[in-house]
């Protein structure tokens, strides 16, 4: 994989974005059965810390996030003989089954639970009674269930901050040494710090994607967890809500945003209807938005607006439009050249030729309409930040520079989710060089969700669309 990497947006944020719309004008739970801890293993925990209990084995366990324990004693069903390696297996079991269920729970609560027993403490001590009632009955076995990662209790950038070794849920190269590395666009390392010090520092914050991987959006809702920490005068602007179902989403960030119904909200926003990857990997962030009182903002243009585009360019839309998508001036050659070789190789070079500038207009008009979408949230607040696919947030053609032709006195931070194409480790494979630095402020790699070619996905649609018309 070379620099094109950094310049062609994912297959999924072209086609669930400046194609879906074009091309369409153009051609016409982690485990269900888990066993019970012993119940002498749950009596015993309810009496670890009864005064003159025997302790077998003493673990501290506290992380960051949780309650105020110090230590926990863990009384076992059965004595030990060789105390000191027994607790060698439990601390290795523990380990070993961090990203597997105990007591039917996971390490940390399931997507969109609130429950106060499937987190943090209470989790994790469930997980060492299992370990140790394991480790009592024999069973030392250090080998690790083979299954996706679960969360952890933690937050992913503080992790990264410390240099834990964060639990991906994408299976894919997680053992690339890039994976969980922050840089600056110059091939610089960085740390979690410093992005949360830039962001909390600006007023724009852009945060690019793709959009089938889970741990983009655990970065997200990482951040903007962060940001909300220091001021709750913040709203979301996010690509996926185009501006025809905004009242869905009106209620965020005021009085009436207890009564909010998140299990709803995906059929509210027509979510998977309109091609968009599971709606849990973003539920997180309207629960923040929820939780912290922020406000959450329509970003995408309408489809009607992407195909009267596709069939009569910009200058079918309306003077006071074209203004508003900041449509009016002159469009940089150079650049529109650049974006239809980006359009091009994102759609495998199998759309028609016909199809790339409609296609190029589209994509300007959909940054035009994020970019005023973020400023006018910001009129209003101390700051936007942005949810959207990464080739959306580049600086130096996306959304960022039309903000900072609009709102030139203002900071505007742009922030890469980034996969790792294999094992390779070269920083400039990924087009982070300081002679041709990326066009993202940072960038954070992480593991692979998906190994399957788009193209042969792409041709196949584009074949039964073609065998369509032609019955």
């Amino acid at each position: 994989m070379k620099s094109r990497h950094w310049i062609v947006p994912s297959l999924a944020a072209a086609l669930g974005g400046i194609g879906y719309g074009v091309a369409q004008n153009m051609s016409s739970a982690q485990m269900a059965n888990t066993t019970p801890a012993a119940p002498a293993v749950r009596e015993s925990l309810a009496q670890a810390e009864t005064p003159g209990t025997s302790d077998r084995v003493s673990l501290s366990y506290r992380r960051k996030g949780d309650e105020n324990f110090a230590e926990v004693k863990v009384a076992t069903v059965e004595p030990f003989g060789g105390a000191s390696a027994v607790e060698h297996h439990i601390a290795a079991r523990i380990a070993a089954t961090s990203e597997a269920h105990i007591a039917g729970e996971t390490a940390l609560a399931s997507k969109g639970s609130d429950h106060p027993a499937q987190n943090g403490a209470s989790a994790f001590l469930r997980k060492v009674a299992a370990a140790g009632d394991a480790a009592a009955s024999g069973d030392q076995t250090d080998a690790a269930p083979a299954q996706a990662p679960a969360f952890e209790t933690t937050r992913l950038s503080s992790r990264l901050i410390d240099n834990d070794e964060p639990a991906w849920q994408s299976r894919f190269f997680a053992d690339n040494p890039l994976v969980g590395g922050i840089f600056q666009g110059d091939g610089n390392r960085s740390d979690a710090q410093r992005l949360i010090g830039a962001a909390k520092s600006a007023r724009y914050v852009l945060l690019g994607e793709t959009h089938d991987n889970p741990d983009h959006h655990r970065l997200q809702s990482d951040i903007v967890s962060d940001l909300a920490d220091q001021s709750t005068d913040l709203a979301l602007v996010f690509e996926m809500i185009p501006h025809r179902l905004g009242d869905a989403v009106a209620s965020f960030g005021t009085s009436r945003s207890s009564s909010i119904d998140l299990d709803s909200m995906a059929d509210r926003l027509e979510w998977s209807d309109r091609g968009w990857p599971e709606f849990s990997m973003y539920r997180p962030l309207f629960e923040t938005a929820k939780r912290q009182g922020l406000s959450v903002e329509a970003g995408d243009l309408d489809r009607d607006v992407v195909s009267a585009i596709a069939r009569n360019g910009v200058s079918g839309l309306s003077a006071e439009e074209r203004a508003r998508l900041s449509l009016d001036g002159a469009a940089d050659p150079a650049m529109i050249a650049d974006l239809g070789e980006e359009v091009r190789s994102a759609h495998c070079g199998l759309m028609p030729e016909a199809a790339i500038m409609p296609m190029v207009d589209a994509q300007r008009a959909r940054d035009g309409s994020l970019a005023a979408a973020m400023v006018d949230a910001a009129k209003t607040g101390d700051k936007a930040v942005l949810i959207a696919g990464a080739g959306h947030v580049r600086d130096d053609r996306g959304v960022p520079s039309i903000i900072k032709r609009n709102d030139p006195e203002a900071q505007t931070l742009s922030v890469r989710m980034m996969e790792v194409a294999d094992e390779d480790g070269d920083l400039a494979d990924y087009g982070l060089t300081a002679e041709a630095p990326a066009p993202y402020d940072f960038t954070i790699f992480t593991p692979r969700a998906d190994v399957d070619d788009p193209c042969e996905a792409l041709r196949a649609r584009l074949k039964g669309k073609a065998g369509t018309a032609s019955e």
